[in-house]
């Protein structure tokens, strides 16, 4: 569904990522691990079209995004969940969902935002309130839920859980297994990787921009090297 093919991306003189290739098959979730710097937001970055790979081939259903611009993107409903949720604080929580659909021309808006407060009750409790004024696990919830009403073939998902409480961790993780059990394929960047590989069914693992393992995420939980940098072992 959608492939990155031996990508490379440079910051200036600084190699972000080197020769990576990744594959998300439809209806999967796909987790993305590694270390602060590994490359793991600016491969997201990639695909959603905010840089530019030097080297490589990105594509979507056997067709290439290399010319696709972020809007258009969007457009193909490859949907990009950024880390620190980037809501619009001054703008209410309705009005952040409302943005979220601002591409789609179907009828359709009003019955995902219903399924929306199905995944996020409180969401719905604080409907008027002002974005900015919502707990951090609140607008983690509000910043997938924008993402949500674009109706997403993709989601691709930076740090749901940075910064969130364990329990709310828990739901969170929850609620984004619901989101991938009804159809929505999701590439999965986090460094909680105990949560990341319980609900995925493949990972890699990327160390200074390469892909340095990778595999069913059950075997990645076994291996001595995951264990000893990621999982505490």
């Amino acid at each position: 569904m959608l492939s990155l093919k031996q990508v490379s991306v440079f910051y200036g003189h600084v190699q972000a990522l080197n020769n990576i290739s990744l594959r998300v098959e439809p209806g999967h979730i796909v987790a993305l691990l590694g270390a602060n710097g590994a490359g793991k937001s600016t491969t997201l970055k990639t695909i959603s079209r905010l840089v530019t790979p030097k080297e490589g081939s990105l594509e979507f259903e056997g067709a290439s995004l290399l010319q696709s611009s972020p809007s258009a993107v969007v457009k193909k409903r490859i949907i990009h969940c950024p880390e620190n949720r980037r809501i619009f604080p001054k703008f209410t929580v309705e009005e952040n969902l409302r943005i979220g659909a601002y591409t789609r021309k179907d009828q359709n808006t009003k019955q995902d935002m219903e399924k929306i407060f199905e995944f996020f009750p409180r969401i719905k409790e604080r409907l008027k309130q002002m974005a900015g004024t919502l707990s951090g696990g609140e607008q983690q919830m509000l910043a997938i839920g924008r993402s949500l009403m674009a109706n997403p073939r993709v989601l691709l998902l930076d740090e749901p859980s940075l910064g969130l409480a364990p329990n709310l961790v828990k739901e969170i993780f929850s609620i984004i297994k619901k989101i991938n059990n009804e159809g929505t394929s999701i590439l999965l960047v986090e460094q909680n990787a105990h949560m990341a590989l319980e609900i995925s069914g493949y990972a890699y693992v990327l160390e200074n921009g390469r892909v340095e393992l990778e595999g069913p995420s059950e075997q990645l939980k076994n291996n001595e090297e995951v264990k000893k940098l990621y999982l505490g072992g």
